[in-house]
């Protein structure tokens, strides 16, 4: 690749020292990276959501789906540090992002019914305990 020339500012406050700028044309794919940037969280809730539809759809196996998930997030985790930063990177981001989205809700959703659970038993157990207390 061949560098553009350099470029040579003065000030006019300043008495003849040049100031030399040197910077390489964009290429293409700063474009795309600028783009991904701010969008990489949206993005990755979308591939997350086009997952949760097909998994609707076709209803594979839940082990095989959470196993698939983890290897791909475990892939993407692994190659961050292994690729360098542009559009590789922003797209190993997004897709790890989706993947711990696809993880993650069920996981937070589940806890939650776990909780729930958990509080109807004590409170079904306190009004048991209330009820036996008040007949004796």
């Amino acid at each position: 690749m061949v560098s553009p020339p350099a470029v040579t500012v003065t000030l006019a406050g300043v008495s003849g020292i040049p100031i030399v700028i040197e910077e390489e044309p964009p290429r293409p794919a700063a474009k795309w990276h600028r783009a991904l940037v701010g969008r990489r969280l949206l993005l990755a809730i979308m591939l997350a959501a086009g997952e949760a539809i097909a998994l609707l759809v076709w209803r594979p196996a839940f082990l095989w789906v959470l196993l698939i998930v983890a290897v791909v997030l475990a892939l993407a985790v692994g190659l961050l540090s292994r690729v360098p930063a542009g559009v590789g990177r922003d797209a190993l981001v997004v897709v790890g992002g989706a993947q711990a989205i696809v993880i993650g809700v069920p996981l937070v959703l589940g806890f939650g019914v776990l909780v729930a659970v958990v509080a109807g038993v004590l409170l079904i157990a306190g009004l048991v305990f209330v009820a036996v207390a008040k007949r004796r």
